[in-house]
């Protein structure tokens, strides 16, 4: 006969059984947990219409299969052993993908026909993937935070969306006027200075400088040095002072428009930013060549005298001064010196330069004659040139003989007239003498 302490002992035995194996098969229905242990955005902040990628890391956080032993000691009989097995199973991702719910922020779908990656595979106890998710934010994209989800479905576990945090900032890398002059003289060469501002909370990469004259013609009128400056990373909110050097190179005066260019990249999109600016040339203080003395005409065959002065104008000095004649299309006049070399000039300084023109073989009527100056900067070394100044001298023929020279064929009849004449005056004395 079975005691009221048996009966209620073996209940307790078939209860404890009943719901160790209910919990056995709520975990197998449960199936392996999936997570997102890390994820990364690059660039940390985009600009409105950039793309960039998002870098989630999935991992399966199933442990490797382990046994747990359970003793259980009856009053009225021998202890019992009981030995409950744990299984961990592979994780099936089926997809990932970005929710489409926030249009901010979407799948970059340029060049690609998914909008999400399929079967990824199987992902064992303790295992994870490192997968990559384009993305883009819209143009119209205001500046803030967004959350766009990442979904990960589990073929044999329960689903994950997890929230990423995307940054969205519309400020840009800037360039500043910090030294730029209002005004330059011709063949003068002056520096600016401008500043490089990073006004975005993230590292911006590949920032590159440039300054080129605005609409320029086909010969510019302004030369740079350098006209490109490589500046590399600049750190959130970090600037940079870059510097410049430019020279007018044309021979006319008045407002140049200039313009400066940065160039640089967040993350993989490309950006620049533009700042205008004006230099007024001028030619008031400058190297002028001043025409002393020359004649308005000549007569073929002299020589044509043709007196300067040499005026250092500029508020400095220069060296390796030289009056050098150009041909100017007379290809065969002779022009000595054909260098006058002058040498060091400070500011304000004149000094006198003669030059012979030989006018043997040139062609009667109005010739032009071009003289320019070459001189160096004492700071630069630079070699500068000014235009050609013009001198107009008239070449006339020699004045031909009153008289055109005897022919041979006329001389005789000159020497009968002289004879006849002759005769009649003898002819006439004599009757003067028989009067008388």
């Amino acid at each position: 006969m079975i005691s009221a302490n048996e009966i209620i002992t073996t209940g307790f035995t078939v209860a404890a059984l009943v719901l160790l194996a209910t919990v056995a098969v709520v975990s197998a229905a449960e199936g392996p947990s999936v997570m997102v242990t890390d994820y990364k955005v690059e660039p940390a902040v985009l600009m409105p219409g950039d793309t960039g990628i998002i870098t989630v890391t999935v991992q399966n956080m199933d442990t490797q299969s382990s046994e747990t032993e359970t003793t259980t000691t009856g009053k009225y009989s021998p202890s019992e052993t009981t030995k409950i097995s744990k299984r961990s199973i592979s994780a099936e991702i089926e997809s990932i993908r970005l929710s489409g719910s926030d249009k901010n922020i979407q799948w970059a779908r340029e060049g690609v026909q998914r909008s999400e990656y399929y079967n990824i595979g199987a992902l064992g106890p303790g295992e994870s993937i490192t997968v990559a998710i384009p993305i883009k934010a819209a143009t119209y994209t205001s500046d803030g935070t967004y959350f766009p989800e990442v979904c990960i479905e589990v073929d044999n576990g329960d689903n994950v969306r997890f929230p990423v945090p995307v940054k969205v900032e519309s400020s840009s890398v800037e360039i500043l006027e910090k030294d730029v002059p209002s005004e330059i003289s011709l063949s003068e060469s002056k520096e600016i200075t401008v500043v490089v501002a990073n006004n975005r909370p993230n590292l911006v990469s590949g920032v590159n400088v440039e300054v080129k004259e605005k609409e320029s013609p086909e010969n510019d009128e302004l030369e740079f040095t350098p006209e490109r400056i490589f500046i590399g990373n600049l750190a959130p909110y970090e600037k940079r002072c870059v510097n410049f050097s430019f020279t007018p190179l044309g021979v006319s005066e008045g407002n140049k428009d200039i313009q400066f260019v940065v160039e640089y990249k967040n993350g993989i999109n490309s950006h620049r930013n533009t700042l205008d600016s004006t230099v007024f040339v001028r030619s008031s203080a400058d190297l002028r060549l001043i025409l002393v003395d020359a004649p308005k005409s000549v007569l073929k065959g002299e020589v044509a005298k043709i007196d300067f002065d040499v005026a250092n104008g500029l508020p400095k000095d220069v060296k390796a001064v030289s009056v050098v004649p150009v041909s100017n299309g007379v290809e065969r006049v002779r022009i000595l010196p054909s260098e006058n070399f002058i040498g060091d000039m400070e500011a304000g300084d004149v000094f006198s330069a003669s030059f012979d023109v030989d006018t043997s073989d040139l062609n009667a009527g109005e010739n032009r004659f071009a003289f320019k100056l070459v001189f160096r900067d004492v700071n630069t070394d630079k070699t500068y040139e000014t235009a050609g100044y013009e001198v107009r001298i008239e070449v006339k023929e020699p004045q031909k003989d009153a008289l055109p020279p005897m022919s041979f064929v006329a001389l005789p009849v000159i020497l009968l007239a002289v004879i006849a004449v002759v005769w009649v005056r003898v002819k006439v004395k004599q009757r003067r003498n028989c009067v008388e």
